[in-house]
């Protein structure tokens, strides 16, 4: 089958390339430092957060913190479940070294609320690994979120707004007993330069009216589709991407009938199961024509070694 028609205006194009680029940089709210904590797993004796007398658990130090607080964490496993308050952010001293393992294995590991970060840290053990409430902008940076009973990273469904961005980066989410990343419903998200593998069901799995930005990861070996999305009310633009060797498509797309936009520049899509791009009318009416509009593809994605094909006709799904 012919790869499907690129946008017809150019201009529209541009304006929408410029708005996800725009979009792909981490959105923080600048703020002025309101001092540091410190925790180590070694710690022992008088325990104030300060880096000469560190906390023992994580949790002592979000007590103390306030939203302006940035929290330094030395190697070692931590068995918490953390709930990050408003502004609070998390570093790590090596990313493989640094794990926080939940000990409740019933609730998230990490809880993520507005304006939070974590950077250099393992997130296992847990229902799902991170949980970011809706409407809350958030930062995950150089994580390792794997071995979770559920999905790896679950994204509460909100709005599409800049304020409430996602942004996953250099980020590794891999052996998770669901989904390595599920968003729920609308929201705005950013994931770049990720690895997703090894997870149980789908890589990714974007519900209705996502608007994303989708940039330079690796997708493979999942056991559903490598990624997941709706077009309906769907702003979702991806570029260089791999999708290889999932259980199913390397990339799912499923409409109900609504407008939307999900455009693939490059990107590779070899040895999935079944199709390279599958493409499925769960209910109402979208013709040929629509899906061409609605799903676009640029800069020639290869194609190689998919077991039904590249891209799929319009399939009928319930």
């Amino acid at each position: 089958m012919p790869i499907l028609a690129q946008s017809k205006k150019f201009k529209m194009y541009v304006v929408s390339a410029i708005f996800m680029v725009f979009a792909a940089v981490p959105f923080f709210a600048f703020s002025s430092r309101h001092g540091d904590l410190y925790v180590n797993a070694k710690a022992s004796g008088m325990q104030d957060g300060s880096k000469e007398h560190p906390f023992e658990k994580i949790g002592s130090a979000v007590d103390k913190a306030d939203s302006k607080t940035e929290i330094h964490i030395s190697k070692g496993e931590y068995e918490e479940n953390i709930t990050l308050k408003k502004g609070i952010k998390l570093f790590g001293e090596d990313k493989d070294n640094t794990i926080i393992k939940a000990k409740k294995d019933k609730w998230a590991t990490i809880y993520m609320k507005d304006n939070s970060e974590i950077d250099d840290i393992t997130v296992k053990g847990g229902k799902s690994g991170i949980f970011i409430e809706s409407h809350a902008q958030v930062n995950i940076i150089s994580c390792s979120v794997r071995y979770n009973d559920g999905d790896g990273i679950i994204i509460e469904g909100g709005d599409t707004k800049k304020a409430n961005q996602v942004y996953i980066g250099k980020t590794e989410i891999r052996n998770n007993d669901r989904a390595g990343i599920y968003v729920s419903g609308a929201r705005r998200v950013v994931v770049m330069d990720s690895e997703v593998f090894d997870n149980k069901t789908d890589g990714v799995d974007f519900a209705r009216g996502v608007a994303g930005y989708f940039a330079g990861n690796s997708v493979k070996n999942n056991g559903g589709s490598g990624l997941t999305a709706v077009i309906d009310g769907a702003n979702i633009w991806t570029k260089n991407n791999s999708f290889r060797e999932n259980g199913r498509e390397g990339m799912e797309i499923s409409s109900f009938g609504g407008a939307g936009r999900i455009n693939v520049a490059k990107g590779k899509f070899v040895g999935n199961d079944r199709y390279g791009v599958a493409r499925l009318q769960k209910a109402g009416s979208t013709s040929s024509a629509t899906w061409n509009k609605y799903l676009t593809f640029d800069n020639g994605p290869y194609f190689a070694g998919n077991g039904l094909g590249n891209i799929s006709n319009i399939l009928r799904s319930n």
